[in-house]
């Protein structure tokens, strides 16, 4: 029997919650929605509580939003995979999402099999962003960023596993190979491993390209990053 893919919704709306419950697990047998909350708080408290595999984040709810929800579920489980949910394609929202560990940020009006098909390949590995979105994000760069983001580039990030992807998050940030171990909860080798493989999937040779890598894609903001001194410590 298939393992099935554990899913928390949230959204303000009783009515959208359900109905993506009754929807998902209707139209996908591998789906099981675990828990629906109404606001980014109760999503936390979810996922800590049920510790799904997937998320669905409205973008604006009360209270905690979606964007500061995603952040703090990231920090609480950051082997969680966040999808965003949203009627509007604002690109600073798009941004935000991913800085805060979300993966996917799709718009509302996309198609049930869209949906089902975007939650099965976050789950193993992917990261989506609708076309609209993504034509929107990387045809113009963002506040304080000369940078773009081409097909290539992100069909390379597309091919990143989700712990490749918070190594790189990591590792642009300025993190040494012992603090990324402890941060994942790995063995420092285990680390260095992961990085020299990294390298390899993005065509870089050491730090400072992962970094220009990572900038490029949104994944890190020029702030996030505390120098280029330790640049090219492999």
């Amino acid at each position: 029997m298939t393992e099935k893919i554990r899913l928390v919704v949230a959204d303000d709306q009783s009515l959208i919650t359900q109905s993506f419950k009754v929807l998902l697990e209707t139209a996908a047998a591998d789906l099981l929605v675990v828990g629906t909350a109404h606001d980014g708080q109760e999503a936390l408290d979810l996922v800590r509580r049920e510790g799904p595999d997937v998320v669905l984040l409205d973008v604006r709810m009360p209270g905690m939003d979606g964007v500061q929800a995603a952040d703090a579920i990231h920090r609480a489980r950051p082997d969680v995979r966040i999808i965003m949910l949203t009627t509007f394609d604002d690109d600073a929202y798009v941004q935000e999402a991913i800085r805060s560990g979300a993966v996917g940020y799709l718009l509302k009006d996309i198609s049930t099999e869209e949906l089902i098909s975007s939650i099965r390949a976050v789950h193993h590995g992917a990261v989506l962003v609708s076309s609209t979105v993504a034509q929107k994000l990387f045809q113009r760069p963002a506040e304080g960023a000369a940078r773009s983001t081409d097909a290539d580039t992100q069909a390379v990030l597309g091919e990143l596993s989700k712990r490749e992807i918070e190594i790189l998050r990591l590792l642009a940030r300025g993190l040494e190979n012992k603090e990324i171990a402890e941060r994942l909860f790995a063995a420092e080798q285990t680390i260095k491993n992961s990085v020299s493989t990294l390298y390899a999937k993005l065509g870089v040779e050491n730090r400072r390209g992962a970094r220009r890598f990572a900038l490029r894609c949104g994944l890190v903001q020029p702030g996030d990053i505390a120098g280029d001194s330790q640049g090219d410590s492999r």
